[in-house]
């Protein structure tokens, strides 16, 4: 794209937004910083912003208020919630939402980068893609061999047998690094929609989470994944499937997760 990518930063505190604007002004986008929702909006609806990260918690108008009114103007605008707060309640209802992801204070320059350059790829994509709409309003509840992407870290895929394999996507772990370790739940094991299913501590010892999109019971788990995590995960829709899940919710989860 040859006009740099436009980013709007809200929150009510200047010094995160000087913090932010520090951590990005050597990277090649154009940075616009606001202290208030209402400020915000405006600038979606008039300047032509490309990503927004914005505040969890915040006066008048709070973030995820503010993400609704975003998804109102721009349906397919990545928004990244900044929280203080950062539960697995709060970041599931985030993306529901349709957040592209979050990120928790006190985060690194390294963890903000990530973030935005995953928002930023995908609004480039979006620019060069060709019909992309037309796919997206034609795709449905995902069909037996039909695999489907969930936010920006999951993919499941329904089975015949009417079982779930829930994986990775490799946009993701190109963004950790060289893997250390892994963690997966045990066959027998009970997954809540929402909550931890997949942690990745990388080989400088940060934590990456992936919540799961549904809920059920663990069948089967990938032993190649937890013996050799980073030789699994380079074919991440093929050996580097993670779990496989009898769901519970089926039906309801995947209405909640807008497929």
């Amino acid at each position: 794209m040859e006009n740099k990518i436009r980013i709007l930063i809200v929150d009510d505190e200047q010094i995160v937004l000087d913090s932010i604007a520090k951590h990005l002004r050597k990277e090649p986008y154009e940075i616009k910083g606001v202290l208030s929702a209402q400020e915000g909006l405006d600038l979606v609806r008039n300047n032509g912003i490309d990503i927004v990260l914005t505040d969890l918690m915040m006066p008048e108008i709070d973030g995820l208020e503010l993400m609704k009114m975003v998804k109102d103007i721009q349906p397919k605008m990545p928004v990244v919630m900044i929280t203080g707060y950062a539960t697995i309640n709060t970041a599931l209802q985030a993306t529901q939402l349709g957040a592209f992801d979050y990120i928790a204070k006190p985060f690194s320059k390294k963890e903000l980068l990530a973030v935005v350059h995953r928002a930023a790829d995908i609004v480039r994509a979006k620019d060069d893609e060709d019909g992309s709409e037309i796919q997206e309003e034609t795709s449905a509840v995902p069909r037996i061999g039909d695999p489907k992407t969930i936010g920006d870290r999951s993919w499941l895929l329904l089975e015949e047998d009417g079982l779930v394999t829930l994986g990775v996507e490799r946009s993701f772990i190109q963004t950790i690094g060289r893997i250390q370790t892994i963690y997966l739940p045990e066959v027998g094991d009970e997954v809540r929609q929402g909550s931890v299913y997949l942690q990745i501590f990388s080989t400088d010892l940060r934590s990456h989470n992936v919540l799961s999109p549904l809920s059920g019971t663990v069948t089967d788990v990938n032993q190649r994944v937890i013996d050799a995590p980073a030789r699994a995960l380079e074919d991440p829709y093929g050996d580097g499937w993670l779990i496989k899940l009898k769901p519970s919710k089926f039906e309801f989860e995947i209405k909640e997760l807008g497929l």
